[in-house]
């Protein structure tokens, strides 16, 4: 049957039978539900489409994690929490940095990443008096390693002290101190007990390769150079040494010393000072000089205890070899013997 065509019929029919009536007001309450279930669809699609609210991402940082994670879920937004240790002891358990950045417009349910501060990893000094200052330096810079350091050396000085050279003899601020940000630590260090006087030998007349072995075998720093006015006599000798012999002078002094230039080199081989500046250590060092040859043969030039400063010593090498300075085992400079022939 056509319900439609059936609704439609003309009114001239005056009288319906009662089932006429109760099957028209059956298909109107169909119609009006299909319409009413259609118009609810239509708003859940659209309120699908539109998604949730906007809402603004508020400036947490600095803030204690419960009243962040308040005012995240004030906005509909949801916590996601990491954990980190900072410089600043003063932050521990407060927001130091957020993810999206603040005043960022997210939708409702975003989640926020929150990197929150676990402290310092060391909240107070520690007691560095009476260990050696090397050790006190790694332990200090182990503390800043992944991240910001909470502590630095700022000052170091040197004392004579009956404690063994290079051991902190004091240190501000003390041990125990609360750190309340970076801090700085000012160290007192050891020279060891008062320097004994010694007298210092003669090296003049000496070949230099000579002075070099009896110089590097007492542990006496040295400078060498050449003579600025050529003199008469053997080349390569020690014509001046300045302190002279037998003069008294503290232990690490260094000794300068003046040689007569070589002036016939075998072809093929360089002659020439080595002169470098090295930093300046709190104790004396190990310190070696090595030449390797252009083959790959290598060759000990001298070992000694250093004290830093400059260092000038003369070689004689095959032209292409490398002199390598070591500080213990470590390489601190590396040089290429060149022909500095005038017709190169």
């Amino acid at each position: 049957m056509n319900v439609f065509g059936f609704l439609k019929r003309k009114h001239h029919e005056r009288s319906d039978s009662p089932d006429q009536r109760y099957f028209r007001i059956t298909v109107w309450a169909f119609v009006g539900m299909f319409v009413l279930f259609g118009l609810a669809g239509l708003t859940a699609f659209l309120l699908a489409l539109r998604g949730p609210e906007q809402t603004q991402v508020p400036d947490m940082q600095g803030e204690e994690l419960v009243q962040a994670v308040i005012a995240l879920q004030e906005r509909g937004l949801y916590p996601q929490v990491q954990l980190r240790f900072h410089s600043d002891p003063t932050l521990k358990g407060r927001i130091i940095s957020q993810d999206p950045e603040p005043g960022a417009v997210v939708r409702a349910g975003r989640r926020v990443t929150l990197l929150v501060s676990q402290g310092s990893v060391v909240d107070e000094v520690g007691d560095y008096v009476g260990r050696p200052l090397q050790d006190v330096q790694a332990d200090i810079q182990t503390l800043g390693a992944g991240g910001e350091g909470v502590l630095f050396i700022d000052n170091v000085s040197y004392d004579f002290d009956d404690a063994v050279s290079g051991t902190v003899i004091a240190q501000s601020p003390e041990a125990g101190t609360t750190i309340s940000g970076t801090t700085g630590i000012d160290l007192v260090v050891s020279r060891g007990p008062e320097v004994e006087r010694v007298s210092l030998p003669t090296f003049l007349g000496l070949d230099w390769s000579d002075a070099l072995q009896v110089l590097s075998r007492d542990n006496i720093p040295f400078v060498f150079q050449l003579e600025e006015q050529p003199t008469v006599g053997q080349d390569g000798v020690v014509v001046t040494q300045d302190p002279g012999p037998g003069e008294q002078v503290e232990q690490g002094t260094p000794v300068d010393l003046t040689i007569r230039d070589i002036r016939s080199v075998p072809e093929g081989e360089q002659f020439g000072i080595f002169d470098r500046t090295l930093p300046e250590y709190a104790v004396a060092v190990e310190l070696s000089a090595v030449a390797v040859g252009p083959e790959g043969e290598s060759t000990t030039l001298f070992n000694m205890m250093h004290p830093g400063g400059r260092l000038a010593f003369p070689y004689q090498l095959e032209v292409g070899s490398t002199i390598i300075i070591y500080r213990y085992d470590t390489e601190v400079i590396r040089y290429v013997v060149r022909d500095s022939s005038p017709d190169q």
